[in-house]
């Protein structure tokens, strides 16, 4: 019998942490986890679309022996509900969120982690709350136009519209099927074969864990948000970055491909490029130790302001 992979060890201890809620004057509440809080350095993650911090579980205990970490759930994911309408749900609305919860936490900046549909998040958080960013780290993100190079393809930029539609003229009935159909083991099947993820390295646990993140949605907020960030782009601001920045790519990544991540990291005067050699768009679970290795020597070199405001 062989010994596991070390990233696929059980998740260490986890850290002291408080639970709260941030209120905006739109009536939305977000909800934040906030970990380790007696250091000074600070890291703010933000999360790809569905995604309520399943793909951090091995990464942030790691972290915070180190770092404060603050996850931030967007509006109608994890624990934080829908928010009133109109759901304000466009990537800087998501960014002005970011900053509320720094300044609601007593946090003067922070590095931003990007995860997936994050860098677009924390791309508008740099352009319009710059003294909150001490650093920028792409896991995986795209600068735009979240779904232009999904399989080399702009299909979602067809389909979506149609999705949409959908989702509002027949609420009930795609929330029932939306519900019914996520949380299956068909769409780890489908993942597996066509390569979409790497479930050699991806835990059974932790894939059910986003699957059940997704499938708790509210689908229609999931879709408008989905097209928001298929219109975003930030491509303007990369040549204009001036903090530390570290870009981490999977190789396998047929969500946001090699050649995308590469041209973002080269845009971006100065900053750190790293490729996963096997990773797909989940390497933040797939490769938890060496990601969490990587970002505490960047957390680490990153110059130290005032973290609290």
């Amino acid at each position: 019998m062989t010994e596991p992979r070390s990233s696929m060890a059980a998740p260490p201890p986890q850290p002291t942490s408080e639970d709260v809620f941030v209120e905006r004057d739109d009536g939305a509440s977000l909800f934040v986890r906030d970990i380790a809080m007696h250091h000074e350095r600070a890291l703010l993650i933000l999360d790809g679309i569905g995604c309520s911090g399943w793909a951090f579980r091995r990464i942030i205990p790691t972290l915070a022996e180190h770092t404060r970490v603050l996850l931030m759930h967007y509006r109608g994911h994890g624990r934080s509900p829908d928010p009133p309408r109109p759901w304000h749900l466009s990537m800087p609305d998501l960014a002005d969120d970011a900053a509320a919860v720094l300044e609601a936490r007593g946090v003067g900046s922070a590095v931003v982690l990007g995860f997936s549909m994050g860098f677009q998040v924390a791309l508008e958080v740099y352009r319009r709350h710059r003294t909150r960013v001490s650093g920028l780290v792409d896991l995986a993100g795209p600068s735009g136009r979240a779904m232009a190079t999904f399989q080399g393809t702009d299909i979602f930029g067809h389909v979506l519209p149609l999705m949409r539609a959908a989702m509002r003229h027949a609420q009930d009935l795609t929330r029932r099927l939306w519900r019914g159909l996520v949380p299956t083991t068909w769409v780890q099947d489908l993942g597996a074969l066509t390569r979409q993820i790497n479930f050699e390295r991806l835990r059974d646990e932790d894939f059910e864990i986003y699957l059940d993140q997704m499938a708790a949605m509210n689908p229609e907020l999931f879709f408008e948000m989905l097209a928001e960030a298929s219109r975003h782009t930030a491509d303007d601001l990369l040549p204009q970055v001036r903090v530390p920045t570290l870009v981490i790519a999977g190789a396998h990544d047929r969500f946001v491909p090699l050649p995308t991540l590469r041209r973002i990291a080269f845009a971006i005067p100065d900053a750190q490029w790293v490729v996963i050699e096997d990773g797909t768009h989940a390497l933040p679970a797939e490769y938890a130790e060496e990601i969490a290795e990587r970002l505490g020597r960047f957390l680490a070199a990153v110059p130290q302001d005032d973290a609290s405001s």
